[in-house]
């Protein structure tokens, strides 16, 4: 069976194809550039409690013109 350019549903995987070729090759780049050892859940994400500083710490370090 031969390709057909106007059947639309092998026309719809094709390009589905290129996408996730595309996204692939975007990924190694980034994985060059920036490496690929970020952690899959951020800090934000997970269910630990911030034991950093208290509110009253941020709101006495406020700047005057953030009244």
């Amino acid at each position: 069976m031969a390709h057909d350019p106007t059947d639309p549903e092998k026309s719809a995987m094709s390009s589905d194809d290129d996408a996730a070729q595309h996204r692939a090759a975007r990924r190694r780049r980034l994985d060059s550039v920036f490496g690929d050892d970020l952690p899959e859940l951020t800090s934000d994400e997970s269910d630990q409690h911030h034991t950093g500083h208290s509110k009253d710490w941020f709101e006495a370090q406020r700047p005057p013109h953030h009244g």
